[in-house]
C-alpha cells in the first residue's frame, strides 16, 4: 500500500516567501497547499493536514483571531508560526496556544526544513496513538463479550473447536496490538534520538484509561476457565489459559 506524503498547509500574504517556500517543501517530498490570506487558509484546511506554517501579521489575523480558531477546531494541529514582526506580546501568544515553532523572518531554509519535519512526525505519532486507543477500546469490547460468552457455553461443546477459537482470537488481537506499538515506537524512536530509548509498553505511555478494564477482562476469562475446566477436560483449553496468565504476569 503506497503512503501519501505529509500535506502542508502554507499561509502567507508575502507572494516571493510563500511561492519560495512551497517550492521547497515539495523538493522535499511534501504536499503543499499555499493560500494568501487566513480566510482561504481556514477553508481550505481539514484534518489531512500534518502541518499548518502562518504569518502572523495578515489579513484576517492581525489579533490572532484565524489562529485561535485553528486552534480551537485542530487543537492538536502543529502550527508553525512565521513573522516579520517579532513582539513579546505575540511570542507570549504563541507560547499559550502552544504552537510548535515561531520562526523570525528572513527565515533560514534549514531551520523551517527542521520545524516542519518535527511537526510532521509529532502528528504522525499522534494518529498512531489514535489508531491504538481504538484498536483497544475494541479489543476490551471483544474481551469482554468472550467474558460473558464463556459461561453460556454447555458442556457438549466442541471442546477443540472452542479451544481454537479462543486461542485464535486472542493471537489475532494481540498480533495487532503488537504491530501497532512497532508502528510507534519507530516514530518515537526517530523522533527522540540522542535521547533515552522510547518506552515500549504501549497503553502505560499512553496512560490508557481502560486498561484496568483490559486486565480485568483477562482476569475475568482466566476465572471462568478454571470453573469450567471439570465440563470442558481440554489440554487445549489449560494451555488456553496458561497463555492468558502468563500475560497478566508479564503486566500488559
Amino acid at each position: 500500500m503506497t503512503t501519501e506524503s505529509p500535506r502542508i498547509l502554507l499561509a502567507d500574504d508575502e507572494e516571493t516567501f510563500r511561492k519560495a517556500t512551497a517550492t521547497l517543501l515539495e523538493q522535499e517530498g511534501y504536499r503543499c497547499d499555499s493560500v494568501q490570506n487566513s480566510e482561504h487558509a481556514s477553508r481550505l484546511l481539514m484534518s489531512e493536514h500534518d502541518v499548518l506554517i502562518s504569518d502572523i501579521r495578515m489579513p484576517g489575523n492581525m489579533q490572532f483571531e484565524f489562529l485561535r480558531d485553528v486552534r480551537t477546531r485542530f487543537p492538536l494541529l502543529p502550527i508553525v508560526l512565521v513573522t516579520g514582526y517579532p513582539s513579546v506580546q505575540t511570542a507570549v501568544e504563541s507560547l499559550r496556544l502552544g504552537f510548535t515553532d515561531y520562526l523570525l523572518k528572513p527565515v533560514d531554509w534549514p531551520d523551517l526544513r527542521r520545524a516542519v519535519a518535527d511537526a510532521v512526525k509529532k502528528t504522525s505519532l499522534v494518529r498512531m496513538t489514535t489508531s491504538v486507543r481504538e484498536e483497544a477500546s475494541r479489543l476490551v469490547a471483544s474481551l469482554e463479550h468472550l467474558q460473558d460468552t464463556l459461561p453460556q457455553l454447555g458442556s457438549g461443546a466442541n471442546e477443540r473447536e472452542l479451544a481454537w477459537s479462543l486461542d485464535t482470537f486472542l493471537a489475532q488481537s494481540f498480533s495487532s496490538m503488537a504491530v501497532l506499538s512497532s508502528r510507534i515506537r519507530s516514530v518515537l524512536t526517530s523522533q527522540m534520538q540522542g535521547h533515552a530509548e522510547a518506552p515500549t509498553d504501549v497503553c502505560r505511555m499512553m496512560e490508557c484509561p481502560r486498561l484496568a478494564v483490559y486486565r480485568e477482562a483477562l482476569e475475568g476469562t482466566v476465572e471462568v476457565l478454571e470453573k469450567t475446566k471439570i465440563a470442558f477436560r481440554s489440554k487445549d483449553l489449560g494451555l488456553l489459559r496458561a497463555k492468558i496468565e502468563q500475560l497478566l504476569r508479564e503486566d500488559i
